[in-house]
């Protein structure tokens, strides 16, 4: 009828499964940036920002991406050493602090793709799509109209992410 159960449900702390290894090292800061990490990044980072885009401008939603990130940024530098060292060539060992630079990078490129507005309001204040509305459309103003440039976009994009410090009140 019923499955008895002859085993606790819940480990004491003397027998957990998983143990500590106490001798892992964990490498400075300096050593968990790498030069492979971020090209990997920066590949990545311009895989997952096309994705964004698309995903923005179809669909309206961007689902969260970092697991593919990590998995994806894993992979990659996994192969890159593995093919290497066929190679002959003495690589440094792939860390899980490198991986996690890798997919934070790789998470602020595309973090950065969608709340910049790209793939939304930017793109509808350029003076084409004024024209395309029509001046004698209500709202649509002559002085709104912004044309992109390079400098302008991205003295837009560091504005989006400077901190905004509240003055404390007394």
């Amino acid at each position: 009828m019923g499955t008895e159960i002859t085993e606790p449900l819940l480990l004491d702390s003397k027998d957990t499964v998983k143990t500590v290894d106490s001798t892992e090292i964990i490498p400075e800061w300096k050593d968990q940036i790498t030069i492979r990490g971020l090209v990997v990044s920066a590949v990545l980072g311009v895989l997952f920002c096309i994705i964004t885009h698309k995903l923005n401008l179809t669909v309206g939603i961007i689902p969260s991406l970092n697991v593919a990130a990590g998995l994806l940024g894993f992979f990659f530098v996994k192969s890159w050493t593995g093919f290497l060292s066929r190679l002959g060539f003495s690589v440094s060992p792939f860390t899980k602090q490198e991986n996690t630079v890798i997919q934070t990078c790789v998470v602020a490129c595309y973090g950065l793709a969608f709340s910049g507005g790209f793939g939304s309001y930017l793109i509808a204040l350029d003076e084409k799509t004024y024209k395309l509305i029509g001046k004698d459309y209500p709202g649509n103003r002559a002085e709104d109209v912004m044309n992109p440039g390079l400098g302008r976009l991205w003295s837009w994009i560091i504005s989006l992410h400077i901190p905004v410090v509240q003055p404390q009140q007394c």
